[in-house]
């Protein structure tokens, strides 16, 4: 990790606009597939890399994105590694996705995202060595474009490495690891909007915050589009525990409705590894079974819910 930032600030500024240069496989695929390897959960973490979409971007960003909260450098929150302008040093970063922001808040976006980057870091438990301070970024006066400004107002905590002192690689990989933990200390905390009054009375049977926090993370991966799809693909549309098949019995509007169902039990999301294979980590339910597998004392059981079904059958 360590040379591969070293090349990208030795060689960005020398070889700027130059797409045949090493420099921009450095930062699209090399340092990206680096952290996969470190990280090691390629189903739940996406690494990219960007020097910009067409003309070059003064500040050249890898960025690792889970899943669960985001998939795009435009919204949500993930950290970053994000290079300065005058290729001085780099800072790793918990940074937000400032585009939908920016469409939201026409006016007072800076504002708006350090409102949000204090609150997020007003989350977290321990900082590990990572601090709050505002970043810089534009260090060059050349520099006109807008977002190096907002990714400075966008940061929620952050680790500078200047080009003439780069830490080690392990250095490198533990603070890399630690920021993902901070990652999971916001988004298990972040309150998640819940869609009905269904979930709001599911979250009253959840007494003490750490089980509420688990209930949250739980919904989070279930709600997560691509993971959902892809569980129905591969599971099918027949409800697995009552066996019902919604398009027999509704017709076209039941047509490939199901909802997935994650079965590692609550008690166990920490937020640390998290299972995520769509064939082996998730089931497929119907509405009903799966509000009462949620209502089960083991909600990952479901041979349980199967028996109680079976039992009440008349």
């Amino acid at each position: 990790m360590r040379e591969n930032l070293l090349e990208i600030l030795n060689n960005y500024i020398p070889f700027y606009g130059d797409n045949g240069h090493e420099v921009t496989r450095k930062i699209k695929s090399d340092l990206p597939n680096i952290i996969i390897d470190i990280i090691a959960e390629p189903d739940r973490y996406l690494v990219k890399g960007s020097y910009g979409a067409g003309n070059w971007a003064n500040v050249p960003w890898v960025a690792v994105f889970d899943l669960l909260v985001t998939d795009s450098p435009q919204t949500g929150y993930y950290p970053v590694f994000l290079f300065r302008d005058d290729m001085s040093g780099v800072y790793l970063s918990l940074n937000q996705g400032v585009t939908k922001i920016q469409e939201k808040y026409k006016r007072d976006t800076k504002q708006i995202l350090r409102f949000k980057a204090e609150d997020y870091a007003s989350q977290i438990e321990d900082f590990f060595g990572f601090n709050a301070e505002e970043i810089i970024l534009k260090r060059n006066e050349k520099t006109n474009n807008r977002l190096p400004s907002l990714y400075q107002a966008g940061n929620i905590v952050s680790k500078f490495y200047s080009s003439d002192n780069l830490p080690s690689d392990e250095e490198l990989q533990k603070d890399l690891k630690n920021i993902l933990i901070i990652y999971q200390q916001i988004y298990i905390n972040d309150n998640i909007p819940l869609n009905n009054s269904d979930d709001g009375q599911e979250e009253l049977e959840f007494k003490d915050f750490e089980n509420l926090n688990k209930f949250r993370f739980h919904k989070r991966i279930e709600r997560n589009y691509k993971l959902s799809k892809k569980v129905k693909e591969i599971q099918g549309y027949i409800c697995k525990a009552c066996d019902v098949d919604l398009e027999s019995r509704y017709g076209e509007i039941g047509k490939n409705y199901i909802e997935a169902h994650h079965l590692n039990p609550i008690s166990t999301l920490t937020g640390e590894k998290i299972e995520l294979d769509a064939r082996k980590d998730f089931t497929v339910l119907c509405a009903n079974c799966h509000r009462m597998m949620h209502r089960l004392e083991d909600p990952s059981d479901l041979q349980e819910l199967r028996r109680i079904i079976e039992q009440h059958k008349h």
